[in-house]
């Protein structure tokens, strides 16, 4: 383990436990209260959209109208998806997407069982069986946005640890395609390869960057030409629901929930603790990326936002199976220096 790596869990495990306190003590209404009574569902409207998509409507054209007709907000215009998905979907049909997503499930399971080296056999089977909990969807999941760009990054990440940047880089930019919410973890990979010169995969993240940033502008451009004023705007995005917030969108989406309280808020952020390991063995973007995106949940997602939180899923879920090895690692920082407890090259600072 790197030098300072047990100071590193132990703050770590510091914002797990205030993280963790916080969100019990503040605790986040239920999400479906925050839905308008008959209105449909947000899954409801992009199955809606692709299904008219499949049989050869226009998506831009269908996504307003049905957007229009059931109340959601049109403005800005980034309250339209972008295409892809619903393009995808009407291609392939419903049965194609199920067959892609379980692919991809599949695929990122075979990534992430070799991703840590020094992570030992109980350690990996437990990382994948944490995956796959947090890959649980039903199926018309397959209609969301979130759940795609979530898999496509997990895969990503697991092939970043492998040091496979290049394609790591192609599903990081099939995610943005799908959910510009992943231009947080593109950047966020951008110090590290820097870092590590990587000259040729930065080149292809600016050009990738600047693709997109063409098609959003004409995504812009066929949505204005389309809303009228009179549609709804969106009421922002500056939740400030603090830590409760994440808290409550993991425990929504995995089997989180399922444990009291106020073990169910510890256990939520208790994942960061085996991200600090990687941190300090491995690589920090891990911990970066789902740290900062965390707080992103935490200052900006609205209450009815609680599926942003798919996006750092299944891979977040990874990090509890290294949980129990982070804090063992703590053993240093409680042995005193004269009997030579917690130097470099003992057995308790390997790990």
């Amino acid at each position: 383990m790197a030098a300072g790596a047990p100071w590193r869990i132990a703050a770590a495990l510091a914002v797990v436990v205030l993280a963790g306190l916080a969100a019990w003590a503040e605790p986040v209404h239920d999400l479906a209260a925050h839905v308008a009574h008959g209105r449909m569902s947000d899954i409801g409207l992009y199955q809606a959209v692709a299904r008219q998509v499949g049989q050869g409507a226009d998506y831009y054209a269908s996504a307003i109208h049905l957007q229009r007709a059931n109340l959601f907000p049109l403005h800005p215009f980034v309250t339209v998806r972008l295409p892809t998905l619903a393009w995808l979907v009407g291609l392939v049909g419903f049965g194609g997407a199920l067959a892609l997503a379980g692919a991809l499930i599949a695929a990122n399971a075979v990534i992430w069982f070799g991703a840590l080296p020094f992570a030992r056999p109980a350690e990996r089977i437990g990382m994948v069986a944490l995956l796959l909990l947090g890959s649980i969807m039903v199926p018309r999941a397959v209609y969301l946005h979130e759940w795609w760009a979530g898999q496509l990054l997990t895969g990503a990440l697991g092939l970043f640890l492998r040091d496979r940047p290049r394609p790591a880089i192609a599903l990081a930019i099939a995610a943005l395609f799908l959910r510009e919410l992943s231009a947080l973890f593109v950047l966020a990979s951008l110090p590290f390869l820097a870092r590590e010169r990587r000259r040729p995969e930065l080149l292809a993240i600016v050009v990738a960057l600047a693709a997109f940033g063409l098609a959003l502008l004409l995504h812009r451009a066929r949505v204005a030409a389309l809303v009228l004023p009179t549609d709804l705007f969106s009421p922002g995005w500056l939740g400030l629901r603090g830590p409760a917030g994440p808290s409550a969108d993991l425990q929504g989406m995995v089997l989180f929930g399922l444990v009291p309280e106020p073990m169910g808020s510890l256990l939520v952020f208790a994942p960061l603790l085996g991200w600090a390991e990687v941190a300090a063995r491995r690589s920090a973007l891990p911990l970066v990326w789902f740290g900062g995106f965390l707080a992103a949940l935490a200052l900006l997602a609205r209450p009815d936002n609680g599926y942003w939180v798919r996006m750092i899923l299944p891979a977040y879920m990874a990090g509890l199976a290294l949980a129990p090895r982070a804090l063992l690692a703590l053993a240093p920082l409680r042995r005193p220096s004269a009997r030579g407890g917690g130097t470099a090259g003992s057995p308790a600072a390997r790990g």
